[in-house]
């Protein structure tokens, strides 16, 4: 091989290698919430904010319902980010639940699940069975919680 070619492989070699790194590194720093190429792509383009939380408690108290604070931990709060416009106080959560935890009684059926904004991050089937509690349209699969809100479900419980 000639050193031309040679020196233009190795070139390229270290332009796959820094890439490679920048990508690892990009990863780790994601938080935990931020799985797959769509959701890191609208984290980094400032269209949505997740943050990670121990426990339901640790979070700000707009970012998860009030019930959840003693029993909610391995939280993932999501928000629209700085460049995605307007978000009425849009914000979604999922977290696992103590043993045995449920939502209040005072929580209303709904007759229909919705949707959250789309906040980039993979949520499993939501099922047929949703509830409205303080605010929060709520769904419990065996032990982990999803759950959203924004400005009007929060004034309409106001």
């Amino acid at each position: 091989m000639s050193s031309w070619t040679t020196k233009v492989l190795g070139a390229a070699g270290a332009v796959v290698a820094v890439g490679a790194t920048a990508l690892a590194g990009l990863a780790v720093t994601m938080p935990a919430g931020v799985d797959g190429p769509g959701a890191m792509l609208a984290e980094l383009q400032g269209h949505t904010e997740t943050s990670d939380h121990a426990d339901a408690a640790d979070a700000p108290r707009a970012d998860v319902p009030g019930w959840t604070r003693s029993v909610g931990h391995d939280v993932t709060v999501v928000r629209p980010g700085n460049a995605s416009g307007d978000d009425a106080g849009s914000v979604r959560a999922h977290m696992t639940l103590d043993e045995g935890a449920r939502p209040p009684a005072d929580c209303v059926d709904l007759s229909q699940v919705g949707m959250p904004f789309d906040g980039g991050g993979n949520w499993p089937d939501l099922g047929e069975a949703a509830q409205l509690c303080e605010g929060w349209v709520t769904v419990v699969l065996d032990d982990r919680l999803y759950t959203w809100s924004d400005d009007a479900l929060q004034v309409e419980a106001g």
